[in-house]
C-alpha cells in the first residue's frame, strides 16, 4: 500500500515538473517571437520613431499624454473594426540607449489591462520589458480602443530624450 501511494506520488510530482518546464518553455517562447530590445544610437533610434510617427501623422493619439486620458474631441471616433494586434517602440534611454519593439495579439494586451478593463499606467502598454515608461500614470479604457478601431494609441517623449510609442491594428 506505502509503495503504491508513494508511486502515485511520485508520478504527480514528474508531471508537475514536465508541466511547469513545459509552460516556462512556451512563456519564453511566446517573449521572444513578440519582442526585441537591441541597443541603439539616439540618431538610429530618433529615424525610427520618426518614420513610425510619419505613418501616423494623419491622425491625433487616442491618448492625450499631457493630460494622461483620451482625447476628446470629433477626430478621435473612426470606422471600428476588429482589432488583431498591439505594438509598441519604445526608445528606452535608461541605462544606455536601446529601442525595444513589441508586437503581440490584441487578446493578449487586453490580459494587460486586467479586471477594470483599463490600462493605468504606461508600462502595461509595453507588456513584456521594464522601461522608462512603465511608472507613467495613464487612463486608457480598452473599450475607447475598441471603439475607435486601429490607429495611433500614444506618442510620448521624455524630456531626456527617451520616447514611446504605441499603435493597434
Amino acid at each position: 500500500m506505502k509503495r503504491t501511494t508513494r508511486s502515485k506520488v511520485l508520478s504527480v510530482v514528474i508531471i508537475a515538473v514536465i508541466a511547469a518546464v513545459s509552460a516556462l518553455g512556451a512563456g519564453l517562447w511566446f517573449f521572444s517571437r513578440h519582442h526585441e530590445s537591441v541597443a541603439v544610437s539616439a540618431q538610429a533610434a530618433e529615424a525610427e520613431l520618426a518614420r513610425l510617427q510619419a505613418r501616423f501623422s494623419d491622425q491625433r493619439p487616442l491618448l492625450d499624454m499631457s493630460r494622461r486620458e483620451v482625447l476628446a474631441g470629433p477626430d478621435v471616433p473612426r470606422a471600428a473594426a476588429p482589432l488583431r494586434s498591439f505594438h509598441t517602440v519604445i526608445f528606452d534611454t535608461r541605462g544606455g540607449q536601446r529601442l525595444v519593439r513589441i508586437t503581440v495579439p490584441y487578446w493578449f494586451g487586453r490580459l494587460f489591462a486586467g479586471r477594470s478593463g483599463e490600462f493605468r499606467w504606461l508600462g502595461e502598454l509595453t507588456f513584456l520589458d521594464d522601461t522608462e515608461f512603465d511608472p507613467e500614470a495613464i487612463h486608457l479604457p480598452l473599450d475607447q480602443l475598441d471603439r475607435r478601431g486601429p490607429g495611433l494609441v500614444a506618442y510620448y517623449r521624455h524630456a531626456s530624450g527617451g520616447q514611446f510609442i504605441a499603435w493597434v491594428e
